[in-house]
């Protein structure tokens, strides 16, 4: 018995509709209970108020355009704006294959009732096109704008994969993601049109980012924190990257400006360390003074001035572990630095290599301390042919050192993080409870602790140099027996200096170091010694001779000697003269 042509596509449609709902009834799921079923009995906002069909919307069995599978709806002729990043190795092109049937819907250009041979079917409450501020349009305002979504229609081959190591091979991929015919990444990849059985279309569950790790394989990322913590576990990579409507397209990150794909969780409310609070403090690296300006490919030595928080944290290998100085963290694992010879490392192995970035070669930092040797250089300041230097790239130069903290276990051998000194002072390191590292302090250069620099002289109070005595001792400092003393004479300098005359250690020491390069020599700068000069300190040191001697514009007679022989000389440093308080 023969159909005439309008019964034959009713029968069909009857049975695709049978074949959905079987399939419904089967697993629980399919395309009558989602979203894409714009008919009048779909469960979704745009829908119809009396179309019945369900697959009429994308498919016809009778007189389809010339794509498949028997496509019902008219095709974008778009030209769109495809993703791109710095760090991008694969090659999408303009959309094709299944990708362009979606975007004939999700674009929002395409009238969501459109059909081919210009039928329309009216759909309620006025909804034509996907509306710009739905999440399911991924065209923008524009329609055309696919900058901030996931890259589609390029080809997923080894080829890629060898130039971009954080990728599995194709052989590698889960079985449920499926690549077309030419091997390209489509829409279909990810997601699956007929079906919502994990939300989203996806063709997989995401719970711990699986879906997203069954094709990346980023560095670090089984061993991060940011994986194994409660909130990793629940959302992953989906924390912090977006696949679609990205608020910064590059790398599909979820928040704008940079900062706020951390801030959220890292903040008084979100869960993780509470750097936010931090970064409210008088001293910081303040990542909020920038936005835009850093890029994960930029030049280490060419970049401009920011501080964002991915510059001294990779955030898919973050770890909590500990570690001995001078080697990194946990906190600072698989992230760039710059070594002592001034190359940059792809992967900093000691701390002092990512503080390097931006306080070496180049500086980003300042002082309001002016040196007989300026200098800002750490890496040169540091470095271990210097006359003398704080112990951070290496054990220091003098031994025994005489004033350090034998109940902290510091000995001559030892070597220190710049975090020793750098840090908030109402971290855990600092003796509160906040995160350590250098986010913010109450103290000027981002100290641990007080360490004035603002005055000369200064009335002596402990606390005014809290950061020197968290290492040294005060009473070997000080005491007229101390290593620092003046033999037969009773006088101990640093005592008569710092405690009775008011002048502060940065008036005389230089704390990272008197470097080389920059004209420090054996005979004048060791001990950390380098005047500060904008207090009209006028002065030379000689530490290699015994008795040492300084002539200082601050004493009245010059030269001054200390040492056995000199030891009534050196009784009359009394009389050193206080010039009158000059402020920064």
């Amino acid at each position: 018995m023969g159909f005439d042509k309008t019964t034959r596509s009713a029968i069909l449609l009857a049975f695709l509709a049978l074949s959905a709902t079987t399939a419904a009834a089967a697993t629980g799921e399919g395309i009558l209970t989602t979203k894409h079923n714009l008919s009048k009995s779909g469960p979704g906002p745009i829908k119809t108020d009396s179309e019945t069909q369900v697959c009429i919307f994308c498919h016809t069995p009778h007189h389809a355009s010339s794509v498949t599978p028997l496509w019902s709806r008219p095709m974008a002729t778009t030209v769109y704006s495809t993703y791109s990043s710095t760090t991008r190795f694969a090659q999408p092109g303009q959309p094709t294959g299944s990708s362009r049937l979606c975007l004939s819907c999700h674009d929002g250009t395409i009238a969501v009732g459109a059909l081919i041979n210009d039928v329309s079917i009216p759909m309620a409450g006025g909804f034509t096109t996907i509306p710009i501020e739905s999440p399911s349009n991924i065209g923008g305002k524009t329609g055309a704008d696919l900058t901030n979504d996931h890259p589609v229609s390029f080809k997923y081959g080894a080829d890629l994969v060898t130039k971009n190591k954080q990728l599995k091979l194709p052989s590698e991929i889960d079985h449920k993601l499926k690549l077309d015919a030419n091997e390209n990444m489509q829409c279909t990849t990810c997601h699956n049109a007929h079906t919502d059985p994990y939300g989203k279309f996806l063709v997989m569950s995401n719970d711990n980012s699986a879906l997203c790790v069954s094709c990346h394989n980023v560095t670090g990322w089984q061993g991060s924190v940011h994986k194994s913590s409660l909130l990793g576990a629940l959302k992953g990579c989906l924390n912090c990257h977006v696949p679609h409507n990205a608020k910064m397209p590059q790398r599909l990150m979820k928040g704008y400006p940079e900062e706020m794909n951390c801030l959220p969780c890292h903040s008084a409310t979100g869960g993780a360390s509470d750097i936010q609070s931090q970064l409210a403090l008088p001293s910081r690296h303040d990542v909020r003074d920038t936005t835009g300006v850093h890029d994960t490919a930029e030049s280490i030595l060419g970049m401009q001035k920011h501080v964002e928080c991915e510059d001294c944290h990779n955030p898919h290998a973050v770890q909590a572990l500990g570690a001995v100085a001078p080697a990194v963290s946990g906190a600072l694992d698989k992230v760039r630095g710059v070594a002592l010879g001034g190359e940059v490392k792809d992967t900093a192995l000691y701390e002092y290599e990512v503080c390097f970035k931006c306080h070496a070669d180049k500086n980003f930092s300042s002082s309001t301390i002016v040196r007989q040797l300026p200098s800002l250089n750490l890496r040169l300041k540091f470095a271990l042919e210097n006359p003398s230097y704080h112990p951070v790239e290496g054990p220091g130069k003098v031994s025994p050192v005489q004033s350090l903290r034998n109940d902290l276990g510091y000995t001559s051998s030892s070597i220190i993080y710049c975090t020793a000194c750098h840090g908030s002072d109402q971290s855990v390191k600092a003796g509160g409870t906040g995160p350590n590292g250098p986010h913010g302090s109450s103290y000027p250069y981002l100290l641990l602790a007080r360490y004035d620099t603002e005055t000369y002289p200064r009335s002596y109070s402990d606390s005014n140099y809290a950061l020197c005595f968290r290492c040294h001792a005060q009473e070997r400092l000080f005491a007229a027996t101390s290593p620092f003393s003046v033999p037969a004479s009773g006088l101990a300098l640093h005592d008569v200096h710092v405690v009775q005359q008011g002048v502060p250690c940065f008036i005389c020491h230089d704390p990272h170091g008197t470097s080389r390069a920059a004209g420090a020599s054996d005979q004048k700068n060791s001990h950390l010694i380098n005047f500060a000069t904008n207090f009209k300190i006028v002065a030379s040191y000689d530490g290699t001779s015994y008795p040492r001697t300084c002539t200082s514009s601050c004493h009245s007679d010059n030269p001054r000697s200390y040492g056995p022989a000199a030891a009534p000389a050196a009784k009359s440093i009394s009389r050193i003269k206080k010039p009158a308080l000059r402020p920064f």
